[in-house]
């Protein structure tokens, strides 16, 4: 082939990758807007995959009058550029080309809805390093609400190296303020200046049904320097009410051992200041299966008795997927109550997901990561006031890019996703969890908050685009007032009492008028035929995994669970997978006796390093001795080659990871379905050129089907 233009094989279109763009055509009505890139691609991968740190020497720095390109509704959204500037381009978060055209020193962009936009500065000559690239940068643009602070252009940044500015703007929830008790002094002069910032932007600003305490880490342990805790903790006894003794103790010491040798002395010393204030710990690394001896040893040794707040991380455990975040914490809450300790309070005091992932910029992946963690974590009573990200702002460590602020002080999605998840829960709190019914619980997620005078629902899939929600809604006047992720407000009709909501891969809110209510009508789908006795399944050009035999493992697709490597990091809990260098590939399932067919649904794996989805595919049934398509799927991958100097990235993918796919048809007869797979993604990265840029991917194409479901009439 040649070495400016790839064809992949199948029926997915041409992708022009000397153009800088790979996508499908699709037929949705969000993509619309979808154009792809036609400036030059720059040297993706090269000399090696991984971040870009070297920039092009005519480099434009787009400066806003507003810090961290905050803009409000309302406002001109403006830049000034620099002379090297020829044209400009700007995507919102779904890729979508909003607006285009010509540069100048000074550019005023057109208005946008609130949302979040990445801005792309072209120059007039083209280089083989970076194309016609000079520069880019995010903005984001927030609804005015008079219960969060508006920055002003000179708000300080704290001396820790966070910014309390944007947490108190989104009210995404504390910091893990650190602190060192070999050095005390140093300790309380840097956090009299963050406490301060935090208390002015964050702490005092408020939410009158969502506390907002403060938190202190004593990061390297506390073992031996108890003068300097006591120190530090009497100095910020009025000020900070949380205090951790160690973080993820897990890598130094038995679960046991911790508690003997530091958290008992720990929890006298902060006792010894004021009774009040409260010891949490002990912020293990993980919460998955391997930490469990740990923490058995941890309570076995009485640690539950020296802590007022259960404290964990839950690297591995989130990942974007449904099931793995609900097992990982129903597992965690019943050991808590094994030991007495199910009402305690509990804190995830380190957490965070990729924007910029090692020379691929993924939108996407943090966004819907981080808001599907804050859906789940709601409903296990650990509210975004408990949740800290780790860590706010681009400081320098870039092994683990999990920051919402970067270098240049603009925004990745995280940022304007939790601002409108903090408007909309603004004086409410978790009341219930919707029930859509026993399968539909795979795939969705809902609650109720509530506050006085205040109710909002919300609901988002776990990895479908195109999920709907059946409502049954009283009182109002014939509508529901419906809030995206991005705070775009509009309207649905209720009519007979009932209403139907577009619910996609992230969070829509419905916020009820007075006197209002709703309810979710479950999905009653009736028994899985997938299940029933007797059923097989077979796969063609069935490649072999590291450690597992694919064509052994296929029964996986209908063995009732969702399994995900993450969850034990062993074989036994990997889904099915194909490793796969050309298309078409077929995968059937058989079951015992002919049925009047009617859903399908089928679930891939959310993308992310080994595990993929599909990208193109045909949903299929046997008819007597043919098959009969019923529907094929399209999904764009969305991937443009192009540098962006503030995340050191060389692509763009703004893929919707969608890895849930659910079929509604008229009824058919048949005992025999499969799939017809003319595309997948490269494991986490969407393609090739995403894999070449340093994305979490696999060599080839490569996808997961962790369960096919069949439905009867």
């Amino acid at each position: 082939m040649s070495s400016t233009r790839r064809e992949f094989v199948g029926t997915m279109a041409v992708a022009a990758v000397a153009a800088g763009t790979v996508s499908i055509p699709r037929r949705r009505a969000r993509a619309a807007a979808w154009v792809p890139s036609h400036h030059p691609l720059p040297a993706v991968g090269k000399p090696k995959p991984g971040w870009s740190w070297k920039l092009p020497p005519n480099l434009v720095r787009p400066m806003a009058p507003v810090r961290n390109n905050i803009f409000y509704v309302g406002e001109h959204i403006v830049f000034k550029l620099g002379p090297a500037a020829t044209s400009y381009a700007v995507r919102n978060y779904y890729g979508d080309l909003v607006d285009q055209g010509p540069a100048d020193v000074v550019i005023t962009l057109k208005a946008q809805p609130p949302g979040w936009y990445k801005l792309y500065i072209y120059g007039g000559k083209v280089t083989k390093q970076w194309g016609d690239i000079v520069g880019g940068t995010m903005f984001v643009v927030f609804r005015n609400n008079p219960h969060f602070p508006k920055p002003g252009k000179d708000a300080p940044y704290a001396a820790d190296g966070s910014d309390p500015v944007v947490r108190g703007v989104t009210a995404m929830g504390p910091t893990r303020l650190q602190a060192d008790a070999t050095n005390p002094a140093a300790t309380i002069k840097t956090n009299d200046q963050t406490i301060a910032l935090y208390e002015k932007y964050y702490v005092h600003p408020g939410d009158p049904m969502r506390p907002r305490p403060l938190e202190m880490s004593f990061g390297n342990g506390t073992k031996g320097h108890l003068g300097g805790v006591k120190q530090i903790v009497e100095h910020f006894k009025d000020r900070v009410q949380y205090w951790e003794p160690r973080n993820e103790p897990n890598g130094g010491a038995t679960g046991a051992g911790f508690v003997k040798d530091e958290l008992i002395d720990f929890y006298n010393t902060v006792k010894s200041v004021s009774p009040e204030l409260k010891v949490i710990g002990p912020g293990t690394v993980a919460i998955d299966p391997s930490l469990y001896p740990w923490l058995e040893d941890f309570f076995k040794a009485g640690g539950g008795k020296y802590i007022d707040a259960f404290s964990f991380h839950a690297y591995n455990c989130c990942n974007g997927d449904l099931w793995l975040e609900r097992k990982s914490l129903t597992n965690l809450m019943a050991m808590l109550k094994k030991y007495g300790l199910e009402n305690i309070e509990k804190w995830q005091t380190e957490q965070g997901f990729f924007a910029a992932v090692y020379g691929a910029y993924h939108p996407h992946l943090q966004g819907r990561w981080t808001m599907l963690q804050m859906m789940v974590y709601e409903q296990f009573g650990i509210p975004k006031e408990h949740n800290d990200l780790w860590y706010d702002m681009s400081h320098g460590f870039w092994d683990f890019p999990t920051w919402w602020e970067n270098g240049d002080h603009s925004l990745n999605p995280a940022a304007p996703l939790m601002r409108v998840w903090s408007e909309e829960l603004f004086g409410t709190k978790f009341s219930q969890a919707f029930d859509f019914g026993s399968y539909a619980n795979e795939i969705y997620v809902g609650s109720l908050f509530e506050g006085r005078g205040k109710s909002v629902a919300t609901f988002m899939t776990a990895g479908d685009t195109e999920g709907k929600v059946h409502l049954q809604v009283a009182g109002g006047n014939g509508k529901l007032r419906v809030v995206s992720a991005f705070g775009v407000e509009s309207d649905i009709p209720v009519v007979g009492g009932k209403a139907v909501l577009a619910v996609p891969e992230m969070p829509v809110f419905v916020e009820l008028t007075p006197g209002q209510t709703l309810d979710v009508i479950p999905y009653r789908w009736g028994p899985d035929s997938a299940l029933a006795k007797g059923v097989t399944a077979a796969a063609s050009a069935t490649g072999t995994e590291t450690a597992i035999k694919a064509s052994v493992d296929i029964e996986k697709i209908y063995d009732n669970h969702l399994e995900n490597w993450y969850w034990s990091f062993q074989g036994p809990s990997a889904p099915w997978s194909e490793n796969i260098g050309k298309f078409p590939i077929w995968v059937r399932l058989k079951i015992p006796q002919v049925v009047k067919m009617r859903r399908v649904i089928l679930f891939c794996a959310p993308p992310w390093q080994s595990q993929g989805t599909l990208l193109d595919f045909e949903l299929q049934y046997l008819k007597g001795s043919r098959w009969v398509t019923l529907k094929r799927v399209r999904e764009n991958p969305k991937t443009i080659g192009v540098f962006t100097p503030s995340v050191r990235c060389m692509v763009d993918v703004f893929f919707s990871d969608r890895w849930i796919f659910q079929f509604d048809f008229s009824p058919v007869f048949t005992d025999e379905i499969r799939l017809l797979v003319h595309q997948s993604t490269w494991g986490g990265s969407t393609c090739e050129l995403d894999h070449q840029a340093g994305g979490q991917g696999w060599s080839q194409p490569h996808f997961c089907i962790r369960e096919l479901r069949v439905f009867a009439v």
